[in-house]
């Protein structure tokens, strides 16, 4: 096939913080350097697979924002648009009908000073530097694969377009280019595309799988309540059970505007679960449902986030690509942040970049330098302090609250060596046996307009999809699938956070409708016999957030 060749100095994949912090970062350095300062900066191209930029950036987001403070000047740093500081919070443990205040925040969950951001507005300024400094951004063009000469990466391919459902070419076809480039940055999220087919192709894991949580969030708009902007809440306990690690947060943007959401591991066992209603449960307990009332939903969204920790982090250099946020499995599971390890990252690589610029060498050997320098960062110390901790959570709730209670003690020191888990996939258990789940009540006629079922819930998160395209989610084996329907239940119609999967009972089958996708990524994570494959479809297809 012929295809266009386009050659930049460096191609960044995903239009995130990690990606963006890592660009700015290098260019800026590369301006203030004397020996660089009058050469032309490297031509840089990052490649977003959604319609605009920020439109599948979600997150909570209290940030830790110490690292943005070291990426921007003073007057950057001003103008990043902030929502609320947090000025009030509490950390409560919720029973099915009250709740228990813990009397202090423990302080590794302290926020009180740090701002409250949309992380996609977060984006869409700091994709403004990037571009003010000179790099360019395409939106709209996923990358779908790695380009190598022998085992070096040297590029991207982008995702054809204008292919119908039969999977023939339309009279609107166009393939893919090639990017080639001295440097690939992987800064696609959790469970990455062209991430996850580096680290295996590389082998680059970690001691321990990456586990994951699906975060589920939406956007409220409510009756004005003075004075409460800036407020947040975190919770642990109801509705998950004991065995599900996980919490939830309420965050008062301002007096009108509420961000709220439940993170759920993926590593749960009961196949009944259903991460959709647990949060349906979380809005309506008696401590949330009041801060909500009158309410109306503006925004709704999911995403993955990967927990595993220090023992999960890959490798994060190879020859001539490096991972950064998430794609590199950088977050703290335990203060739901990963924002300013996104930003750590791209300080770090920003750096090591900046002197493999000068030396025109992008290597494996000169790249080490960047995760040499995370390591000594404030954040990376955070996860070392907590690398067992997400372990200890695999038995329960008792014994992870125990690991973090050993592990501040400690500085880190306890629990000690490495402790393992396996993957999510592997921890579901067959449904014989399994024990029945919350399942939300209907809801009276003054909350139904916060109670929405996924479809309802969907239309807010403005996922949309060219029809006429092959669906991105494939069942591998149907064999393999009609087992798992007779084993587990059909998980993928609970776990699926935007009913993509639909059970066809007269047949046995599960219906897939990609359009409703939202890349969160649950399906390829959580199905126990690994039997979905999640590929990324036509450019510009997916969630359109703008405020989250």
């Amino acid at each position: 096939m012929d295809r266009e060749q386009l050659s930049f100095d460096i191609v960044g994949v995903g239009c995130g913080v990690a990606t963006l912090a890592t660009v700015l970062r290098l260019l800026k350095r590369l301006r203030e350097d004397p020996a660089t300062a009058n050469r032309p900066p490297p031509s840089i191209l990052i490649v977003d697979k959604g319609a605009s930029i920020g439109a599948h950036t979600l997150s909570g987001a209290v940030v830790d924002s110490e690292s943005l403070a070291d990426l921007l000047s003073l007057d950057e740093y001003t103008a990043l648009p902030r929502l609320a500081t947090v000025k009030q919070e509490s950390f409560q443990y919720l029973t099915p009908t009250g709740a228990l205040r813990v009397p202090w925040v423990p302080p590794v969950m302290q926020a009180e000073g740090y701002p409250i951001l949309s992380l996609s507005a977060v984006t869409r300024y700091l994709a403004t530097l990037c571009e003010k400094a000179g790099a360019e951004i395409y939106c709209g063009f996923p990358a779908t694969e790695l380009l190598y000469q022998g085992d070096r990466v040297v590029g991207v391919r982008l995702g054809d377009k204008g292919i119908g459902k039969d999977g023939q070419q339309r009279s609107v076809y166009q393939p893919g280019a090639e990017i080639r480039a001295g440097l690939v940055i992987l800064g696609e999220g959790a469970c990455g595309l062209l991430a996850e087919q580096m680290i295996q192709r590389h082998r680059l894991q970690g001691h321990n799988p990456q586990t994951y949580a699906v975060g589920i969030k939406e956007l409220i708009e409510t009756p004005a309540q003075q004075g409460t902007a800036g407020t947040i809440l975190h919770t642990f306990g109801y509705p998950l059970d004991s065995r599900t690690y996980g919490g939830g947060f309420v965050y008062r943007l301002s007096d009108t505007l509420v961000a709220i959401g439940l993170v759920t591991a993926l590593d749960y066992r009961n196949p009944n679960l259903n991460p959709h209603d647990l949060f349906r449960l979380f809005k309506q307990h008696p401590a949330i449902q009041p801060i909500l009332a009158g309410g109306k939903v503006l925004e709704y969204g999911a995403k993955v986030l990967p927990e595993g920790g220090l023992h999960s982090v890959p490798g994060l250099v190879v020859d001539g690509a490096i991972l950064v946020g998430d794609a590199g499995g950088l977050c703290n599971s335990l203060r739901l942040k990963g924002v300013h390890l996104a930003v750590q990252s791209g300080l770090a690589a920003g750096d090591a970049l900046a002197t493999c610029w000068q030396q025109s060498d992008f290597s494996a050997a000169a790249l080490q330098a960047y995760p040499q320098q995370l390591q000594t960062s404030a954040p990376w110390q955070e996860l070392a302090q907590i690398r067992n901790v997400r372990a200890c959570f695999h038995h329960g709730l008792l014994p992870g609250m125990l690991s973090v209670g050993a592990s501040v003690v400690s500085g880190g020191a306890l629990p000690p060596g490495k402790l393992s888990f396996g993957t999510d996939a592997a921890a579901m258990q067959p449904k014989a046996g399994a024990r029945p789940c919350l399942t939300p009540p209907a809801p009276d006629a003054s909350a139904a307009a916060l109670q929405l079922d996924k479809l309802s819930a969907l239309f807010f998160s403005k996922t949309h999809h060219e029809e006429n395209q092959p669906s991105h989610l494939k069942i591998l084996d149907p064999a393999k699938c009609k087992s798992c329907i007779q084993q587990y239940g059909a998980p993928c119609t609970r776990f699926c956070p935007a009913q993509v999967y639909v059970l066809v009972p007269d047949r046995q089958e599960i219906h897939i409708d990609f359009s409703n996708c939202l890349h969160c990524k649950t399906c390829q994570i959580k199905d126990p016999l690994q039997n979905i494959q999640w590929t990324a479809p036509e450019g510009g297809g997916g969630p359109i957030y703008t405020k989250m």
